[in-house]
């Protein structure tokens, strides 16, 4: 008697010798050719399921969450000499021209109002467009822009707010 042979089942990742009743496979991890469906079908009529025409095109330079952080980390970069510039700006229209020209408390007074409510506007479009960068891969810039912004904004609605205070005392 002959004894019957035992078969294992292939080893992942491996081949089985192809015969004359299967067809050969392709390598593990490649995509598998079209086969018809029934016999007589064509390729050009069978769905693939899971067919990919590829990846998703790429942004172009500039666009994107990615173009939206790199704008937002210039204007923070602005807003910050903005800052800088009206607070010297004012304190030499305190300083100097209250004395030569005899600037009343008011004219200073619509002078800053209107300095802080721009930097306010800079600073507030700043941080969102941070946040709107974020999604991207300029994560840094973004949140540069976005800590950059936030602290402008609350910095300028703080100093609104103890001046609306010591005004009313």
């Amino acid at each position: 008697m002959s004894d019957p042979q035992q078969q294992f089942p292939p080893a992942p990742g491996a081949q089985p010798p192809a015969t004359a009743s299967t067809p050969p496979q392709p390598p593990y991890g490649s995509a598998p050719a079209y086969q018809p469906a029934y016999p007589g079908a064509t390729a050009q009529n069978v769905y693939a399921a899971g067919a990919q025409a590829g990846p998703p095109p790429a942004p172009g330079p500039g666009r994107g969450a990615d173009g939206i952080a790199r704008v937002a980390f210039v204007l923070a970069i602005v807003s910050v000499v903005l800052g800088v510039l009206y607070t010297l700006l004012f304190r030499f229209a305190i300083i100097r021209l209250s004395y030569d020209v005899h600037l009343g408390a008011g004219l200073i007074g619509a002078y800053n109002l209107v300095g802080q409510s721009l930097l306010f506007l800079v600073y507030a479009t700043t941080c969102v467009l941070g946040l709107l960068g974020a999604r991207g891969a300029r994560r840094l810039q973004a949140g540069i822009a976005i800590g950059v912004g936030g602290a402008g904004v609350v910095g300028i609605l703080f100093a609104l707010v103890t001046n609306l205070i010591s005004a009313a005392l």
